[in-house]
């Protein structure tokens, strides 16, 4: 299939290109400066290309979550303006879109995982916005899929355990937040999930995808420190401290649990992600070069 994939640059972008080559696809990857998506009238061009694309997954994303509270109009062009512009143009065209959002989009009051259909509340303008651009993807286009997703990381870009490895490596005291639950997703995984959706052709609609394991910011790094010491051959002890949420105060409030139902999503045929314990190895060998 010929699939365009905006933000292909980035964390997961990068990872899901690779998927897409690797599997045949014919792939289109435009830097932002080549479309801007905040631009309706290079979107437009998009409108304008039938039969240049079956889809388009959009990875592309205001992710600076403390920022946004700040940096609220650049939050709400790229997140929740921009996917309309696409949703849109994609619908005139006859493309199938794909949007990647977050589990921001829930307030963290819950206790047992959430599903698709759960009331959204966000906390701050990051989830704000992402929320916004779900409602704006659904109501432009009605083959459209929102697949939610949750504490991402990969080897390109920044992610939580390449910056809690690199403090770990310097010797720095570590102070790591234990009341906050989520589920690590590795972007390799998410990469092929989401092409097995493209492949399978999802109904519309939303979707969760994250990792299996449930755990907090602390266990999150702790782990990841043993499986790079594992990979490294190191045997200097880890000592993080954990600590409650208002020890390390930041600009936006984060969900306190925020694991997400992926029933709906599995119920398609799709394989669920790796564990940890699989997929972390994996991580540390693309991190650090390795076979």
């Amino acid at each position: 299939m010929k699939i365009l994939v905006t933000g292909g640059s980035g964390m997961l972008g990068s990872d899901l290109v690779a998927e897409l080559e690797r599997r045949g696809h014919l792939v289109a990857a435009p830097t932002s400066k080549e479309l801007d998506i905040t631009d309706p009238e290079l979107v437009a061009a998009v409108a304008m290309s039938r039969g240049a694309h079956d889809w388009c997954i959009n990875c592309a994303a205001y992710t600076a979550v403390d920022k946004a509270e700040t940096e609220v109009q650049q939050a709400t062009e790229l997140n929740a303006i921009a996917p309309g512009y696409l949703s849109q143009a994609c619908s005139m065209a006859g493309i199938k879109l794909m949007h990647i959002s977050t589990d921001f989009v829930f307030d963290g009051n819950g206790t047992t995982p959430y599903k698709p259909d759960a009331p959204t509340r966000p906390l701050g303008v990051y989830g704000r916005t992402k929320r916004e651009g779900e409602e704006a993807v659904l109501a432009a286009n009605a083959n459209g899929i929102v697949v939610r997703t949750s504490w991402l990381y990969g080897p390109n870009g920044r992610s939580f355990p390449k910056t809690m490895i690199t403090a770990w490596e310097a010797g720095k005291q570590l102070r790591v937040v234990d009341d906050q639950t989520g589920c690590p997703t590795y972007t390799g995984d998410l990469a092929r999930v989401l092409v097995d959706m493209v492949e399978r052709n999802a109904y519309p609609g939303i979707y969760h995808a994250c990792g299996p394991d449930v755990l907090t910011w602390y266990q999150f790094a702790i782990t990841a420190i043993e499986v790079y010491k594992a990979a490294r051959g190191l045997d200097r002890p880890i000592e993080i401290t954990p600590i409650p949420t208002e020890a390390y105060p930041t600009p936006a409030a984060r969900p306190t649990y925020s694991v997400l139902d992926t029933a709906g999503l599995y119920a398609l045929g799709i394989e669920p992600m790796q564990s940890l314990s699989l997929a972390l190895p994996d991580f540390m060998k693309r991190l650090t070069g390795g076979d």
